[in-house]
């Protein structure tokens, strides 16, 4: 866990134990957050350099001249957020951008008043109701949180208690912060409910949260947000894992509740489109700064700093099929105070920008933009070469006939008589909703799942329906990439290890001598550098992990790969670079792809043909272009409405 994904907060939302401590069973300790009293000035300081909205009698949260850190093991300071200025208005959403690890979630957490262990608040406030909540007792913090301020965290299932009922949990805010109980607190327990759109909210109120969906979890943590009505809420990627039409919902969901109850939002998310479909104004941070902010109209259409620029031309879109471009590089870990953290990522870079710190520049129509050449930026955002044709006359490699799969005890198959044909070299997208099936089918073709029926060939030859009992060059041809590295990696196996395995197993023409070039050669297609060879997963991010991924997948030299939701966790320029280096590794192979995603605007990027799969059957098929410039299905074209897309200049 970075320092940027603390864990999910639930004191927002329940009364903490006055016993917790490290080590023990309750919750966290809570490490109050108190500012640097070595620069009493900071917060009347910061002013509105930091690019915030103009306050006026509207502003319900100020933040101003926010500044954190972290203990490193030898007692210095690591800062990670440098100055940061933001202003919350009433029934407005600020959506706050950036990659991880460029502190976006920190400065969320920190403006509650709230840190994780062995964080520090080296300077700045942040006011909600005349309270500077940066130095408040814990007392008074416990009255503020839930009350004015709430806060809901990226993982549901993570942040509700699986120990009580929906009930029990809406209940102690409701009778802590508003001393409502008995039948009053029911009915607004049940009034809340209704508001988010859960069917039977009276059985609801009995359930545990596993007895529900990822979406109606997500529903029910933004019920315990709102029951006691407050003038602020944070969302930390509340969507992100979610398909396309339980985001559209959850999204639609907020506008709503924002501005009919008149809240002030602050929605953090790596997800530029989703922002910019609906936020009010648009912030991006880099590097513990922010670089860029004004009206998403505004940032979304003229884009002044260079990283919110590439950061543009790598969220996928569903108007064209084009490659996405990733960022080279990485984020710093560090606030940078003597240069301009971008440079050593930016085509503008001057010599100038690597020697002084660079300030916020306000041209005086509120966009601001920490870049000394705001006027060279390119006016459209970075754009790749356009899809790649599909194959031609390519020999026919995977043939699925009439496939059925099935989970014990459940009401109806979760795939139900599916069929699909794959060519060499051809990319093929499965798309839908969760629980659609497409997984499960994707698990049957890799012999994961046995298939009730139906039949499964390669070049003619029919599987077996599973893994193990399938020949070994067959389980070589065959590579899975599943959704989640942290899960599929050996946490105890170095980056060499994981991925030399497949060449011991699968590889007879290279020897124990010649591995270690075999997995060098291997790292280097992926664009991963040659020091991580004996480093743990634990040590590498996400995106350098599902690389590690990849190259295991390609060690075997596969005839055909199966990804599983492959960039669903990953912010868009690690997506971008990952969707860039499968285009690129398949071109050079010749290797299939089956792309399995809830995402149409990824598989519109990468994929050649594609299939919509909807309650375990496929409800239409066609070539990427006719399936998403002329789609046929109801379904498909309510997928297709539901996608969240940048304005249309910007894509």
């Amino acid at each position: 866990m970075g320092r940027d994904d603390p864990r999910p907060l639930r004191i927002l939302q329940h009364r903490p134990r006055r016993d917790a401590r490290p080590g023990g069973g309750g919750r966290p300790p809570l490490h109050l957050a108190q500012p640097d009293r070595r620069r009493p000035d900071a917060a009347r300081d910061a002013g509105t350099p930091g690019g915030r909205a103009a306050l006026t009698d509207e502003t319900v949260l100020d933040v101003l001249g926010l500044s954190v850190g972290f203990v490193r093991r030898d007692g210095s300071i690591n800062r990670v957020v440098h100055e940061v200025s933001l202003a919350l208005e009433r029934g407005k959403i600020l959506g706050l951008a950036g990659e991880s690890g460029c502190g976006k979630s920190t400065t969320a957490l920190a403006a509650l008043g709230y840190r994780p262990p062995g964080s520090r608040i080296l300077s700045g406030a942040s006011r909600v109701a005349g309270l500077n909540l940066l130095e408040l007792p814990s007392a008074r913090l416990r009255a503020i949180w839930g009350k004015k301020v709430a806060y809901v965290a990226q993982s549901a299932a993570l942040a509700l208690n699986p120990a009580l009922t929906i009930g029990r949990q809406l209940t102690q805010p409701l009778a802590v912060h508003l001393g409502l109980r008995g039948e009053e607190s029911r009915a607004r327990q049940l009034e809340l409910l209704a508001s988010m759109g859960l069917p039977d909210p009276a059985g609801a109120l009995r359930r545990y949260p596993f007895q529900f969906s990822g979406g109606q979890q997500q529903r029910i943590a933004l019920a315990i947000a709102l029951a006691c009505r407050p003038d602020v809420l944070i969302l930390d990627e509340p969507t992100t894992g979610l398909d396309v039409t339980t985001q559209a919902r959850i999204t639609a969901l907020l506008r709503s509740l924002v501005s009919d109850s008149r809240i002030g939002c602050l929605y953090v998310s790596h997800d530029l489109a989703l922002l910019g479909a609906f936020a009010d104004r648009l912030a991006v941070m880099y590097g513990g700064e922010l670089i860029e902010q004004g009206s998403t109209d505004s940032v979304a259409r003229r884009s002044r700093h260079p990283y919110t620029h590439a950061l543009l031309g790598a969220v996928p879109s569903v108007r064209r099929p084009r490659y996405v471009v990733g960022i080279p590089g990485r984020p710093p870990t560090s606030a940078v105070l003597g240069s301009c953290a971008y440079a050593p990522r930016c085509p503008y870079v001057l010599e100038e920008c690597r020697t002084a710190h660079v300030e916020l520049h306000d041209p005086g129509d509120g966009h601001v933009a920490r870049c000394i050449r705001l006027e060279e930026i390119e006016k459209e955002p970075v754009a790749g070469r356009e899809l790649a044709s599909a194959p031609g006359s390519s020999a026919l490699l995977l043939e699925v006939s009439d496939v059925n799969c099935e989970y014990r005890g459940a009401k109806s198959p979760a795939v139900k008589g599916v069929s699909l044909v794959v060519r060499a070299a051809e990319r093929v997208g499965i798309v839908g909703e969760s629980g659609s099936g497409k997984s499960t089918f994707l698990r049957a073709v890799a012999g994961l799942h046995r298939p009730t029926s139906g039949s499964i060939r390669l070049r003619g030859i029919e599987l077996a329906p599973l893994a193990v009992k399938r020949p070994r060059p067959v389980r070589r041809e065959i590579q899975l990439v599943f959704q989640n590295p942290d899960s599929s990696l050996n946490p105890r196996h170095m980056i060499f290890d994981i991925v030399a395995r497949p060449i011991r197993l699968f590889r007879d023409d290279i020897t124990s001598k010649h591995a270690r070039a075999a997995v060098q050669e291997l790292l280097d297609s992926v664009k991963l550098p040659s020091g991580l060879l004996y480093r743990y997963p634990a040590e590498l991010s996400g995106g350098q992990r599902q690389r590690v991924a990849l190259a295991r997948a390609f060690a075997a030299r596969p005839s055909l790969l199966l990804c599983d939701e492959v960039t669903s966790a990953l912010d868009v320029s690690v997506q971008a670079t990952i969707l860039e280096l499968i285009a690129e590794l398949t071109e050079q192979t010749g290797t299939a792809v089956i792309w399995v995603s809830h995402d149409l605007a990824v598989v519109r990027t990468v994929a050649h043909r594609a299939l919509v799969m909807r309650e375990g059957e496929v409800c239409e098929e066609g070539e990427t272009d006719d399936l998403f410039t002329a789609a046929q299905h109801p379904y498909t074209k309510e997928l297709l409405a539901a996608i969240p897309e940048l304005l249309p200049s910007t894509v």
